[in-house]
């Protein structure tokens, strides 16, 4: 049910979604919709940031983000190594574990990156914690999939 329901905010934020030189951080609006909405089912999801290289632009950016100040960005460093190497990255934060994770298989090449910041609270199980973020790209993915046309 979740899924139809992403399915279709999504397809609603498309439709009426035009190009009209908006800056970065509107200009992937389906995108973005699709972020929140996953993000807003995860708890513990403290950032949520999908990267992709956009039709006609040479570098990997930040085209949707629950933190607004990271969408239109260049992607950091270890989001440009999971594209490249097709491997995830961990990277411990305070307070946080930032799992990138490579999606949107093409030709058995990631061609975008999920961006998973978990919240760390004391005693939180680090493993428990990694297969929820792993979940979540999982469902960016699915999303991203079943859009059926570029979001960026």
């Amino acid at each position: 049910m979740r899924l139809i329901m992403l399915m279709a905010v999504g397809l609603l934020v498309a439709c009426g979604s035009k190009d009209k030189g908006e800056d970065a951080s509107t200009s992937f609006a389906a995108a973005q919709a699709i972020v929140d909405q996953i993000a807003s089912e995860h708890g513990n999801v403290q950032r949520l940031t999908l990267h992709a290289v956009p039709a006609g632009k040479d570098g990997c950016t930040q085209v949707a983000s629950t933190l607004a100040s990271r969408r239109g960005k260049p992607s950091d460093p270890e989001d440009l190594q999971a594209l490249e190497t097709g491997k995830e990255v961990v990277l411990d934060e305070a307070g946080a574990i930032d799992l990138t994770v490579p999606i949107r298989m093409v030709d058995g090449k990631p061609t975008a990156v999920a961006g998973v910041t978990m919240k760390v609270q004391d005693g939180a199980d680090r493993d428990a914690l990694l297969a929820e973020a792993r979940r979540v790209a999982t469902a960016l993915e699915a999303a991203i999939a079943s859009a059926k046309k570029p979001l960026w």
